[in-house]
């Protein structure tokens, strides 16, 4: 059974345009579309396999092949879209023929179709954000947590401090000069800091800590239980939906603590190694205090990393 993908510029009442009288600018931007079209297809399928055709007398293309050829081509398609696609190929040209879609001066039809099914690939395409390649998974996740341990060393060539366990167990922690000075006051005493942790997947690499804060005792409990859900879970929306849940008890409690955790929070997340929406959360939910003694300052710290990191984005 013959399967294809098949490209075409309509009219209003969906009916393809004629070759017969084209304008110049729908022309190209149909030539464009072609090519890219067998860019892609050829990147994935043998061109032994597959047959280029353009409907007589409309500016329709399509791409013709055995079903699985078909299948490979739209699922390869499918996973640019979602930006899982490994193929610079796919990514490139169909980069070209969203950019055509988009246009306001023409109008397409990108369809796949079978003997019993069309599915429209128009609307996911462009929909989507700009495609790209697949960005490969990290060796590491960025997480933070709340630490405790007894202080009893701070300096260095780089400044940092130790928790030590006992028994030779104890970990590093990088941080500012401005921070030893601050933390200083609790050498030889035990402490619980907030901190970066950089964990690595491979388990005979050691995790790296950064600190952020010293968060005090009477928001210890609600951060430790706050930081332990977020951490568990994967999906950035339940992610967000903890940041706002967490905010949200906070203020219900009325315990003069809201502008406390929203210091934190901002200070916490003011970090370009976070997601953008991340960021943008915290931003929406602190914008109503903005000009708070306690927020302003640090507001602007966040909002200055996430315009940063949007546009590198």
């Amino acid at each position: 059974m013959i399967t294809q993908l098949e490209i075409a510029l309509k009219e209003a009442n969906e009916q393809s345009v004629s070759l017969a009288s084209m304008s110049p600018d729908a022309l190209e931007s149909f030539m464009i579309v072609m090519s890219s079209l067998k860019s892609i297809a050829i990147s994935i399928v043998k061109e032994s396999e597959l047959t280029f055709s353009i409907t007589e007398g409309s500016a329709a293309c399509a791409v013709e092949a055995p079903t699985h050829s078909i299948q490979s081509i739209h699922k390869e398609i499918d996973l640019a879209i979602t930006g899982e696609s490994d193929n610079e190929d796919v990514t490139i040209n169909l980069r070209k023929i969203q950019k055509q879609i988009k246009r306001k001066d023409v109008d397409y039809r990108f369809v796949y179709k079978n003997e019993k099914n069309t599915i429209d690939i128009h609307t996911p395409l462009s929909n989507a954000k700009k495609i790209s390649l697949r960005r490969n998974r990290l060796p590491y996740v960025y997480k933070l947590k709340i630490v405790g341990g007894f202080l009893n060393e701070i300096g260095g060539k780089n400044p940092n401090y130790h928790f030590d366990y006992g028994g030779g167990e104890k970990i590093t922690i990088e941080c500012t000069k401005e921070n030893a000075q601050s933390i200083n006051r609790f050498l030889y005493k035990k402490m619980e800091s907030l901190l970066l942790c950089k964990e690595w997947e491979e388990s005979n690499k050691k995790n790296e800590y950064t600190h952020v804060a010293v968060i005090e005792d009477d928001l210890i409990i609600h951060f430790r239980a706050y930081l332990d859900d977020y951490n568990k879970e994967n999906e950035l929306v339940k992610k967000l939906t903890l940041t706002y849940n967490f905010v949200d008890k906070i203020f219900e409690e009325q315990s003069n603590k809201e502008n406390k955790v929203l210091n934190f929070l901002l200070i916490a997340f003011n970090n370009k190694n976070f997601h953008l929406s991340e960021l943008k959360t915290l931003l929406v939910i602190s914008k109503p205090f903005k000009e708070h003694e306690t927020i302003k300052e640090v507001r602007a710290a966040l909002l200055e990393t996430y315009q940063k990191k949007k546009i590198n984005a």
